[in-house]
């Protein structure tokens, strides 16, 4: 009994409530299973992803699994990261922050340009270091293409192309 009562008061009053479906209506192209092909020569990477509404829609979440062919340079690896889309409760903007298995953090904030089927995640910019930017674009009605492009330390908008895929969704 004390402990529900604890959690009761250590809840805010006035507690977010669902967001609602619409919230991330932006977002409804890239809902579901994939199936991704690309990232980089030689050695092209396949793998799967899903991207789903989570904790009551309060957030969306993107896991990636990659696995790269070995190639003459490097051996065979796998990739799997994490990316979790939320609105930012200090301005309402939607933010992104993504975690790999090697231990990268990169923080975004999102676009969505007006009336395209895209967004657009940049990261912030830092003087002793990179920045990153990763397009998502619908190509068709159950597919998409990712960009991945990278800014050298102290040269915030000089992107550069570093991986890019293409995807299918797995059924409906």
């Amino acid at each position: 009994m004390s402990v529900l009562v604890l959690l009761i008061a250590l809840s805010p009053v006035g507690a977010q409530q669902s967001r609602s479906a619409n919230d991330w209506k932006d977002f409804d192209f890239l809902l579901g299973e994939w199936t991704w092909m690309g990232g980089g020569q030689p050695g092209q990477a396949k793998g799967t992803s899903s991207v789903r509404a989570e904790l009551n829609g309060t957030v969306l979440v993107r896991r990636t699994h990659l696995d790269y062919p070995a190639t003459k340079d490097r051996a065979a690896f796998a990739h799997d990261d994490l990316l979790y889309f939320y609105h930012d409760p200090a301005d309402g903007g939607v933010r992104a922050i993504f975690f790999d298995g090697e231990g990268h953090v990169i923080r975004y904030s999102l676009s969505v340009p007006h009336g395209e089927d895209s967004l657009q995640f940049v990261s912030d910019a830092a003087p002793a270091g990179t920045r990153c930017r990763m397009t998502y674009s619908r190509t068709g009605a159950d597919s998409v293409s990712e960009k991945f492009e990278i800014a050298p330390p102290g040269k915030p908008e000089e992107f550069a192309t570093y991986v890019e895929f293409a995807a299918k969704r797995v059924g409906k």
